[in-house]
């Protein structure tokens, strides 16, 4: 994986509270940044593959502070989060670390929004992260498991600890070389798109790859489902620790990486890795038969749960984009913070607009005490409207250049999601995500 980050983002603004150019000054200095830390809780899991002590979510406080400088016009607005980062050494700002290890670190955004009169021109200068493609197809369901004792496991323990100490070899050589050739034969999905969707950026924010630094996972907790034999895909799931290798060597994130297999003989690749949020409490744990195997939860039936594992991606669409209160914002995805972010700016007549789908596999396990644990992803498109007989001119480097007058302009997005259906009536809970930018509309 790439690491999605942008930290720290320094906006600069050209325009005044009426947006005419004459009168505003400019803030010294808008940053974004936020430390996070592994948590130190020691539990041990009832059941689970690899490691005995099971990690709950990264310490850390909000995703981000906003330091506005001296007449800012905005006072706390934030600054805009494109995403949270794929990896990391120090800072981020996605809830998890990875090989690319501040790839975008020292990445500087310059917004400007400038209204002129005449032609009446809107400039925005921002630097965004990956996210992804707007209008894909629903989630398809996997094929429920008929009897999981007479099934063999997808993969065996020793299997998937060599696919996950690959994917960490070739991943930092990946990130490294920036190679998207190189990423697609251990990434695919949602995964390929926000880590493509970063290289593409920071060959523009950091041409020499200076703030590469390597990753790895350690703590691996691995949970392996039982799936009928010549059922595809296969996958697996586990729960790591990030670590940075570079000097001093220090863990920097919790987080679940989600492997799937397309076909006999073909490569494992990861599809998802969503970082544990520091406000949801440790991660559940995750029911296993006799012999340690994770046990899939049936993706159509909602006995015992609020809502069945299938309509969680529908659900979570649907709550994010303000059409349902089923489940709650966690008020970190990249869509949602820059769609706050150019509202609070664009002048009034202009229209942003925020819409979520569903895409790709949905997958889930049972957890101790009858919920169910939830894997899936989402896509997102912002789309951005400059007042009639205006334009608007988007800086985002590797997508949009800030010379060119647009009419209207589009941002899509990926986000990658964990949501926790606890057992009973209780509301379904993002427990944890990821996101940014994958290209333009």
């Amino acid at each position: 994986m790439s690491e999605h980050d942008i930290d720290p983002i320094i906006g600069a603004f050209t325009g005044s509270p009426e947006f005419t150019e004459a009168d505003f000054t400019a803030p010294d200095g808008d940053t974004w940044t936020s430390d996070e830390h592994p948590a130190d809780t020691d539990q041990s899991p009832p059941d689970g593959w690899g490691s005995p002590r099971q990690y709950g979510p990264p310490h850390a406080g909000d995703q981000g502070v906003f330091m506005p400088g001296p007449d800012d016009p905005w006072e706390s607005t934030p600054t805009p989060p494109y995403g949270t980062p794929r990896r990391r050494s120090a800072r981020r700002t996605r809830v998890g670390p990875i090989a690319l290890a501040a790839l975008l670190l020292g990445c500087v955004a310059v917004i400007a929004v400038i209204v002129l009169p005449g032609n009446r021109a809107i400039r925005l200068s921002p630097a965004d992260d990956p996210g992804a493609t707007a209008s894909q197809p629903a989630p398809s369901i996997q094929p429920e498991s008929p009897s999981p004792a007479a099934e063999p496991p997808a993969l065996t323990m020793a299997q998937a600890e060599r696919v996950l100490a690959a994917y960490w070899h070739v991943n930092n050589a990946a990130n490294q070389a920036r190679s998207d050739v190189l990423l697609g034969t251990i990434e695919a999905g949602s995964s390929y798109a926000m880590d493509a969707g970063t290289y593409q950026m920071s060959r523009v924010t950091d041409p020499t790859n200076s703030q590469y630094a390597p990753f790895t996972a350690e703590n691996a907790v691995y949970y392996i489902p039982r799936q009928p034999a010549g059922a595809y895909p296969r996958w697996f799931a586990a729960q790591v620790t990030y670590a940075t290798l570079a000097s001093p060597q220090h863990a920097t994130g919790t987080g679940y990486v989600l492997f799937i297999q397309s076909a006999k003989d073909a490569a494992w690749k990861n599809v998802l890795e969503p970082y544990l949020l520091p406000a949801t409490g440790p991660a559940p744990f995750i029911e296993t038969d006799a012999q340690g195997y994770a046990i899939q939860d049936n993706l159509t039936s909602a006995a015992g749960l609020s809502a069945a594992p299938g309509q969680i991606p529908q659900l979570t669409a649907h709550s994010l984009d303000g059409r349902a209160t089923t489940i709650k914002n966690p008020g970190n995805l990249a869509d949602l913070r820059d769609q706050a972010y150019f509202q609070s700016r664009l002048p009034a007549g202009s229209a942003v607009t925020d819409h979520h789908d569903t895409s790709g596999l949905v997958f889930a396990l049972k957890t101790v005490g009858g919920g169910a644990l939830v894997f899936c992803h989402l896509t997102a498109r912002l789309s951005l409207a400059p007042p009639p007989g205006q334009t608007l001119t988007l800086g985002i480097p590797g997508f949009y250049s800030s010379s060119q007058a647009l009419a209207s302009a589009a941002v899509d997005y990926a986000e990658q999601l964990a949501i926790e259906i606890p057992a009973g009536s209780a509301s379904p809970a993002i427990i944890a995500d990821a996101s940014g930018i994958t290209g333009q509309g």
